[in-house]
């Protein structure tokens, strides 16, 4: 069993040597006891999650009424002929080498390789033993493709017919299932990995890579000419809703208890002193086993 300084409780001195800050003197002892990196605090996190889940759903329900009353149709048409050669539309503008690599672009929002990554991740999660925590994922990434599925089938808008189209697709263009479904899936799992770190560089480059992701697979889909513009905004806006909303019912279940939070979190909750749920066991370096109360 490692020593502790005295005067300062098991939980946060582990807690201080495992994520390790500004260096502070007592009774002798040099002990970390200042968290590094970037924080966010759960009423600020709270707060932007809402203001992105309602900014999402306002611009979906926007899209909505105007695709009702062919408000987009002239402009959506427009950028599809914008896309193709004025003199043959079934050749696209661009090398030749990208339509190739839109249909592999686009293939990263079908629904084998959403499951493929989704399974990806759960694996991640139930090597952490965190098992809850994976099954909240595999019901909120699940139930947002069902959505999907739900929702084009109850719009029913039919395909582009202004250019030919270079890729296969099911009945229903609106909202993209690609797009929305690409939305869901990588911002999600960009928002699980950002969050084991608390570098305000690494969080950005998950959530930015998650992003790109879902951003190409939009374009593509237009591209390739089986897709409206409207159509992915309006996947867009509800993916990003529906990751947004999954991502603010995981913290709070995490706060309850319900869901096991990142370990980097944990460590911090017990270093300021919180109420924590108990976490298993966390092993120090030498071997020696030491619980969160």
């Amino acid at each position: 069993m490692p020593e502790f300084a005295p005067g300062l409780k098991p939980n946060a001195t582990l807690a201080a040597n495992l994520i390790g800050a500004s260096d502070q003197k007592m009774n002798g002892n040099r002990v970390r006891t200042r968290p590094s990196g970037f924080l966010l605090m759960p009423e600020t996190a709270t707060f932007l999650n809402l203001c992105v889940a309602a900014c999402c759903g306002w611009v979906f329900l926007r899209l909505v009424g105007k695709v009702k009353g062919d408000a987009t149709k002239e402009l959506d048409e427009k950028i599809l002929r914008m896309l193709r050669q004025r003199d043959n539309p079934t050749i696209p503008r661009g090398p030749k080498w990208l339509p190739q690599a839109s249909q592999d672009i686009t293939s990263l929002g079908s629904g084998t390789n959403l499951t493929i990554a989704s399974s990806i991740a759960v694996g991640f999660l139930c090597l952490q033993r965190r098992f809850r925590a994976a099954g909240f994922l595999i019901m909120s990434l699940g139930s947002g493709l069902v959505f999907c599925y739900l929702l084009k089938n109850f719009f029913l808008r039919e395909r582009p017919k202004v250019v030919p189209h270079l890729a296969h697709f099911d009945v229903g263009s609106f909202p993209s299932g690609h797009s929305m479904g690409a939305a869901v899936v990588y911002l999600t799992l960009g928002g699980i990995l950002s969050r084991q770190t608390r570098r305000l560089l690494k969080k950005a480059y998950f959530l930015s890579v998650a992003l790109v992701l879902t951003v190409l697979v939009g374009i593509s889909r237009v591209y390739l000419g089986v897709h409206f513009p409207s159509d992915i905004l309006a996947g867009w806006a509800v993916g990003s809703l529906w990751s947004t909303m999954c991502t603010q019912i995981a913290r709070w279940l995490q706060r309850e208890g319900k869901v096991e939070p990142p370990k980097s979190e944990l460590i911090l909750s017990s270093l300021r002193g919180e109420d924590v749920p108990e976490y298993s066991e966390c092993r120090s370096r030498t071997g020696s086993v030491l619980a969160f109360h």
